[in-house]
């Protein structure tokens, strides 16, 4: 089973609002990118307390919600209580950025084939401009991953994995963050 972790109790800061309730071509910046992962056996979506507008922005979409009641910790803690949600048998997770909605979903599936095969504890994208997301861990990354503290990511657990690691070439730049209004115009004009 490979499950589909998208990460969404960050604050926005730089954006002014709730960048992930935006609209993008019509939609929720963060129904784009969970749809991304709804290929996958099940997807968790961290969010933080009152969510209401990301709720309701994945209406009719089949996800779970975690809350993050430790959001101000930073990125890290959203990873912990994604994995904590997550079947025992879970073999693996695909951990994405809710503020990333240009995936494309070929990555998803290319990465859990690459996963599929064996030999290896992750798997990520390496795009045109470096190493992105989403990343999917095995379950032998777990407690790594559940040891990660403060606003940072999971790159410390990749960096520990060498030969573990496998890495697919994406064509083409990393999908952009929708982290101010004017990347969100940017990519209303693409």
């Amino acid at each position: 089973m490979i499950a589909g972790l998208l990460l969404a109790a960050g604050r926005s800061r730089r954006f002014g609002a709730d960048k992930l309730a935006a609209k993008l071509d019509g939609k929720a910046v963060i129904r784009w990118s969970a749809e991304s992962l709804t290929s996958l056996d099940a997807v968790y979506v961290v969010i933080p307390p009152g969510a209401d507008m990301l709720t309701q922005a994945l209406s009719r979409l089949d996800v779970n919600f975690v809350i993050n009641l430790g959001r101000d910790e930073g990125m890290a803690s959203s990873i912990r209580a994604g994995l904590a949600a997550l079947p025992r048998d879970a073999d693996a997770v695909v951990i994405a950025l809710a503020d990333q909605p240009r995936i494309p979903s070929t990555v998803v599936h290319e990465i859990c084939e690459r996963w599929r095969k064996g030999d290896v504890a992750a798997v990520a994208p390496v795009y045109s401009d470096g190493r992105g997301h989403p990343v999917l861990f095995g379950r032998e990354c777990f407690e790594a991953l559940l040891s990660v503290r403060g606003d940072v990511g999971a790159r410390s657990v990749l960096d520990t994995l060498d030969e573990r690691l496998a890495l697919i070439e994406v064509v083409g730049p990393t999908p952009a963050d929708v982290d101010t209004p004017d990347i969100l115009q940017a990519l209303q004009r693409r």
